[in-house]
């Protein structure tokens, strides 16, 4: 008979890797947004944007009945991982000009 807390632990182990897949996606998302962002001459950061995605995660978070300030915690999580991208990708840009 298998052990169901290893059962469970290669579960999460299988969440683990689709939530990291999960953010390459949106980190792809992001190197489309630093291409508008550029042509257009816009900042890197957007405070109002930024609240509105630590809310979602913040609203999504409670409906599942997880604590708010986690769900924001983990779009600002996502937020910074982005504008740290974002900045890597213009200054690589700009050094290249």
């Amino acid at each position: 008979m298998s052990n169901p807390l290893e059962e469970a632990r290669q579960n999460i182990d299988k969440v683990n890797e689709e939530i990291v897949q999960s953010v390459d996606k949106r980190m792809s998302e992001v190197l489309r947004i630093i291409d508008f962002k550029e042509e257009h001459n816009l900042e890197v950061r957007d405070e109002e944007r930024e609240e509105k995605v630590m809310k979602q995660f913040a609203d999504r978070f409670e409906e599942l009945g997880y604590p708010r300030t986690r769900g924001r915690q983990l779009g600002r999580v996502l937020i910074d991982l982005a504008v740290d991208l974002e900045r890597e990708e213009l200054d690589k840009r700009r050094g290249d000009e």
